[in-house]
């Protein structure tokens, strides 16, 4: 029993790892302040009947998770046609949720799978020799981006958080050096974090192979 403890312990000590953590970075008041359009061109996803199975990756609101990364759980796809095709994601790619109860939540595409965006998100064609897209990936984590989203859609019924209100987000605007360095320091604490995800899963294998060791 004690060795079933001391996996426990580990689980959940790795566990308030990762539930706590969420990537930030103090904004120095010297940086530019500027508003989301004059950085980026938006663009509507692609608005199609999902399907169980095809030769591209369909990326909805719903296969984002709360933390920002693509879940592959309840796959969908669609098929490539002249319509389709300009709207294939590249690595680096911004996903924004326009809509329900998620809006404003924040996809950083780093897959090497073929796959077309939903007509609920929005894509960040962001100005590469202002922004680093994995900077303003991380911004959007943050509480200053989730009060900002927030004060943008007031009111009743269905949020929306469409092109027309996303431009105006205010993002700090640092040097690309100093953006590539905080990007840095974030990818070093997430690969701690995901260390902390092996760990969760390799000691709860621990504790069903005792379990049936014992009960075997």
């Amino acid at each position: 029993v004690s060795e079933l403890d001391s996996y426990q312990k580990i689980i959940d000590g790795a566990k308030q790892v990762v539930e706590n953590y969420k990537p930030t970075f103090k904004i120095d008041p010297e940086w530019e302040i500027i508003e989301l359009d004059k950085i980026c061109k938006l663009e509507y996803g692609y608005s199609e009947s999902a399907k169980n199975n095809g030769e591209y990756r369909y990326i909805r609101i719903t296969d984002i998770s709360e933390d920002g990364l693509l879940k592959y759980d309840e796959i969908k796809y669609v098929n490539l046609n002249e319509k389709s095709k300009k709207y294939i994601l590249k690595k680096g790619d911004v996903l924004v949720a326009r809509t329900g109860a998620t809006y404003g939540k924040t996809l950083y595409f780093d897959e090497e799978i073929k796959a077309i965006f939903a007509g609920y998100l929005i894509r960040l064609n962001f100005r590469k020799e202002q922004i680093n897209s994995k900077f303003y990936w991380i911004f959007s984590q943050s509480s200053n981006y989730r009060k900002q989203k927030n004060e943008l859609v007031q009111g009743g019924g269905q949020p929306q958080f469409n092109a027309n209100v996303i431009k105006h987000i205010k993002v700090p605007l640092p040097s690309l050096e100093i953006q590539e360095k905080i990007v840095f320091k974030i990818i070093k604490e997430q690969k701690v974090i995901n260390a902390n995800k092996e760990l969760i899963t390799i000691f709860e294998n621990k504790i069903k192979d005792k379990i049936a060791e014992v009960w075997g």
